[in-house]
This record gives C-alpha cells, sequence and structure tokens, in this order.
C-alpha cells in the first residue's frame, strides 16, 4: 500500500509500505526520505500517536492513508552534549555543590534566585530601555574596550521611597 507522509511544514512523500511494517520501520523510512531524525518523529494518523512497537495495521491503517510527522526538539540532554550553555541556575548549583553541603547548597541557591528575581522587579523602564538599546547596537558589547560598557542599571528601590531617601 501507498502511504503519503506530511511534515506540518509542508513537505510530504509516498512511502510504499505493508500493514504489518511497524511504526519504528516506518520512522526508518521516514528519515531516509525527509531527513528528519527517527528520535526526533512523532507519527500521527487520525489525532493519535503511533507508538513504535506497534504496527501500521494495528491502527487500522490501509492504502492512501496520510501519517502527520511532527518534529519534536532534541531532548536537553542532547543540548549538553553539543556543547550548548547550561541555564544559569544549573551552572550555579553545580559551582554551589563544591562549597557547601546539599542541603545548604539548594537553600543558597533558592535564596538567590529570590534576591534575582526582587531586583529585575525593581529595574526602571529607562534602565531597560537603555540596556536594549546597547544590546541592540551593531557592534558587540566590550569591543571598543570597558570604557564602552553600559553604565549600571538604576533600580527603583520601594524601600527609599518608604525610608525618605
Amino acid at each position: 500500500m501507498i502511504l503519503t507522509v506530511k511534515l506540518l511544514l509542508g513537505r510530504r512523500c509516498s512511502l510504499k509500505v505493508s500493514g504489518q511494517e511497524s511504526v519504528a520501520m516506518l520512522k526508518k523510512l521516514v528519515s531516509e526520505r525527509l531527513q528528519v531524525p527517527e528520535e526526533q518523529q512523532y507519527l500521527l494518523f487520525r489525532g493519535q500517536r503511533l507508538a513504535d512497537d506497534k504496527c501500521l495495521s494495528d491502527y487500522c491503517i490501509g492504502p492512501n492513508a496520510s501519517i502527520n510527522v511532527i518534529i519534536r526538539p532534541l531532548a536537553k540532554t542532547a543540548a549538553a552534549e553539543t556543547g550548548q550553555p547550561q541555564p544559569l541556575w544549573h551552572c550555579l548549583g553545580l559551582v554551589l555543590a563544591k562549597h557547601f553541603a546539599p542541603h545548604d547548597t539548594k537553600a543558597v541557591l533558592q535564596l538567590l534566585r529570590q534576591e534575582h528575581q526582587e531586583r529585575l522587579q525593581r529595574i526602571s523602564l529607562g534602565a531597560l530601555e537603555q540596556l536594549v538599546q546597547d544590546l541592540l547596537m551593531e557592534a558587540p558589547l566590550g569591543e571598543e574596550g570597558p570604557e564602552a560598557m553600559p553604565p549600571t542599571l538604576e533600580m527603583s528601590d520601594s524601600r527609599e521611597t518608604r525610608d525618605g531617601g
């Protein structure tokens, strides 16, 4: 039987398979024809996700059926293997773990996150606009030397207005 396999972005192909073919084998064929890695494929038939260990006939997929392929992003572990940077809090937790006991590491990390969130909420609109303007400049920051670095962000601390300062 001939199946039509469609990516959401519009590419499609026709594949000749039997009803006894496994979904895993169909993924392999899709990988070869559409250059989508098998581990990134979700195959859908009539809105139902197809399991790798099942056969096409288990889903009553017949001739001229249409299978949709959804491409999922690679897992975070794969991103780490490619050398992509890890999130700030993960890296900071690793550093803290070298200097504190596990329970203390978690507590310090939680306090740092809370302090970070509070400070982000106090950044003035003017300071944010200046930061965006600096980031959108054609030359990357620091290219002209340290004197070209943007000024320290102004904080509008609500405590100053309460204390009269």
